[in-house]
């Protein structure tokens, strides 16, 4: 299934449009500042960016958050290395359904939504994936 496109404000300012990385994996994270499996994933996540930008992954977040207030605070305390934009439940309905946080989606390098984790993932299991999708094995 291709990943529906969005286009939303980062909390930088800048518009992030998903359709821009077309020809990289894409881990879309779906979180919130309220949500403690969340805030755990999010250094994983700073991680994998890191480890693997040169090889095509971009990491982005959309927050769920009621308003980006929280989210800017929390931004600001750990400099993310990744954009984060500001979601709604329009969005969250492009994508099946958003109704438990977090939820992640890997996206394959032709725009193709790969796989869906609900709720926490292990990191062992999303790396594995991740190389995978870079290698080009699915």
């Amino acid at each position: 299934m291709p990943a529906p496109d969005f286009t939303l404000p980062a909390l930088t300012g800048e518009r992030v449009q998903l359709s821009h990385y077309r020809g990289k994996v894409v881990l879309l994270d779906f979180w919130a500042t309220w949500c403690k499996p969340c805030r755990k994933e999010i250094p994983y996540f700073a991680k994998l960016q890191k480890n693997y930008r040169s090889r095509g992954l971009q990491v982005i977040a959309i927050s769920m958050d009621d308003s980006p207030e929280p989210v800017h605070s929390f931004c600001n305390r750990i400099h993310l290395n990744y954009p984060v934009v500001m979601g709604n439940a329009d969005l969250g309905e492009l994508y099946g359904g958003v109704l438990g946080l977090p939820v992640a989606f890997l996206i394959g390098r032709d725009g193709s939504v790969y796989r869906k984790h609900a709720g926490a993932t292990e990191p062992a299991v999303l790396q594995k994936e991740i190389e995978d999708l870079l290698r080009g094995s699915h």
